[in-house]
């Protein structure tokens, strides 16, 4: 890059910082995209950074995994059926494969902690044999896939979860609540894991990981006892090299009965266009006790919202898809301060910007 700015052979623009940040900001409040990607903060936070770098994430912002091109090692020309063929021998890079799935976390009894392991041990299980058990029209796909062994658990029923249990989205109790909730859901889904790879064997890169140094416990400030009696299992070996990405949800969710990923609900009653039909939707068990919990997206104080990611984020090794909901009456300073409180908070991505003149699509495979 620095060759590049040097050259004087290059024609090159100049923009002013501050000009740059004012495109992005009205691009986000009329698109809602650009979608933002905290570069440093992701590979900071990367338990596999010794096999690489994360340079972007996926359409839906949730993943976060090692990236490499294919390099050409060798061409040579030999002849086939009487042709002249060229013949390419390519060493593969990392092609990142998303193996996706959610707990929904408004039917689960979060606060049951056996019962937490038992089903995040299930999902985890389930997701690793879909590695093995996947059909993959690109070679590459297949050996990073089978290579890193990477998977995403995510949640969906997140409103939905703080409503059954009377919590306010704008309370201390709120951000309480779900640092205890994620990181019981990350302990759980390390620690089955870690069966796994006791059952089948780590995945080939684990030699030199944060894994088996223990620095992702202590990045994290993990120190309790129970952690400190995980770190020495994961030590031997961890079946798979990322565990946590939570994605939007926002079709499955529909048929679900729950709310959309880590999303507050638009209102409690509105209607919904999906691929050409209107839906109505309804707040998940909406009744008097959880009336009062389900306040509308865009009428939240979005710093909340950032502050809850920002704890989540810390319990999430990959990303997640995360929204801002913001009014026609929002300044670009006070969007501007959101991008940075996340910043701030450690969160990792911003996926849309969702003003209440916009309905952007997901990714289709994200959203299920």
């Amino acid at each position: 890059y620095e060759d590049c700015v040097r050259d004087n052979r290059i024609s090159k623009r100049v923009y002013v910082l501050k000009d740059l940040v004012r495109l992005i900001l009205k691009s986000a409040v009329e698109t809602g995209t650009p979608f933002a990607f905290y570069r440093d903060t992701v590979n900071r936070m990367n338990p596999n950074k010794h096999k690489g770098i994360i340079y972007c994430s996926n359409l839906c912002t949730e993943i976060a995994q090692n990236m490499k091109e294919a390099e050409i090692c060798e061409r040579k020309v030999v002849t086939k059926d009487g042709d002249e063929v060229i013949v390419s021998t390519v060493k593969p890079g990392d092609f990142v494969v998303c193996n996706l799935a959610s707990l929904c976390l408004g039917n689960i009894p979060v606060e049951n902690q056996p019962e937490l392991e038992r089903i995040t041990k299930t999902v985890v299980r389930a997701l690793d044999n879909v590695i093995d058990l996947n059909f993959y029209p690109v070679a590459e796909a297949e050996i990073t896939n089978k290579r890193y062994r990477a998977i995403g658990l995510g949640v969906s029923g997140y409103h939905h979860m703080l409503a059954k249990h009377h919590i306010a989205w704008e309370s201390q109790e709120h951000l309480d609540f779900v640092d205890k909730v994620f990181e019981n859901i990350n302990y759980a889904a390390i620690k089955a894991s870690s069966e796994l790879a006791k059952e089948r064997g780590s995945y080939s890169a684990f030699a030199g990981s944060e894994w088996e140094s223990g620095e992702y416990f202590s990045r994290r400030n993990y120190n309790s006892s129970r952690w400190e009696s995980l770190k020495q299992e994961v030590h031997a070996g961890i079946r798979n090299a990322w565990i946590l990405a939570t994605a939007p949800t926002s079709s499955t969710s529909i048929l679900i009965g729950t709310s959309a990923g880590l999303d507050p609900i638009m209102n409690r009653f509105f209607l919904e266009e999906k691929k050409g039909a209107i839906l109505p939707r309804v707040a998940p068990e909406l009744s008097m006790d959880t009336y009062w919990y389900y306040k509308s997206a865009h009428q939240m104080d979005q710093t909340w919202s950032v502050r809850a990611a920002g704890l989540r984020q810390r319990h999430i090794d990959q990303a997640q898809s995360f929204n801002f909901w913001i009014t026609n009456e929002y300044k670009m300073s006070e969007l501007l301060n959101l991008y940075t409180l996340a910043w701030e908070c450690g969160v990792k991505t911003i996926y849309y910007v969702r003003s209440k003149a916009l309905d952007p699509e997901d990714c289709e495979s994200c959203s299920a």
